[in-house]
């Protein structure tokens, strides 16, 4: 059994932005399996469920804001009954160009305020976890703006490859295991914007 956690912020206003890029790719790995969400008032999260190959798989995205995903995470962890080695999470990364992908078997948070609520809230940072380049440009004045801004239309053109790429990456995770994933999709493709 594997659990797929995208992390981003809930409502409409944040749904296309840089720091949602992990609810987008789960949206596109649930939709090319077949994977419906249903919204969890218990972890407050939306959660699907369904296969993916032979191996089960459940699929959350929080819908506490990014810095309390952690409050979603550890009691699903524990519903389900799962190793930390079993959880995959998606998350935006600033430092990254935008289209390149980093899959870690384990890490610090790099500051990722999603990913430090986690580890926090499960006390471990031993996960795996794939990481999307969101970075755009250089000279980023603030940070906070950026990160909740839109996709410049440049961006946007390439999105639906990197998102493809993403979502072909956690299937890979779920089918051949997280050294495959990395052998395969670390930052093979990189989209530059022009």
């Amino acid at each position: 059994m594997k659990l797929i956690v995208g992390l981003g912020n809930p409502g409409e206003e944040y749904k296309f932005t840089r720091h949602n890029i992990g609810f987008l790719v789960l949206e596109k790995f649930a939709k090319a399996n077949n994977i419906k969400f249903k919204t969890s008032k218990r972890f407050n999260a939306l959660i699907g469920e369904g296969h993916v190959g032979k191996e089960k798989a459940f699929l959350a995205m929080p819908q506490a804001f990014m810095n309390l995903s952690g409050h979603s995470v550890r009691p699903i962890l524990n519903w389900l009954d799962i190793g930390y080695h079993d959880m995959f999470v998606i998350v935006d990364d600033i430092a990254l160009p935008f289209g390149a992908i980093r899959i870690k078997p384990k890490g610090s948070s790099g500051g990722h305020n999603g990913l430090n609520s986690i580890i926090d809230s499960i006390s471990t940072q031993e996960f795996p976890r794939m990481r999307l380049g969101v970075l755009g440009k250089k000279n980023i004045k603030d940070l906070s703006s950026y990160v909740l801004g839109k996709f410049t239309k440049a961006e946007q053109k390439n999105l639906p490859e990197v998102l493809d790429s993403a979502a072909q990456a956690c299937e890979y995770w779920i089918g051949q295991g997280i050294n495959a994933a990395m052998n395969k999709f670390n930052c093979k493709k990189i989209y530059y914007n022009k």
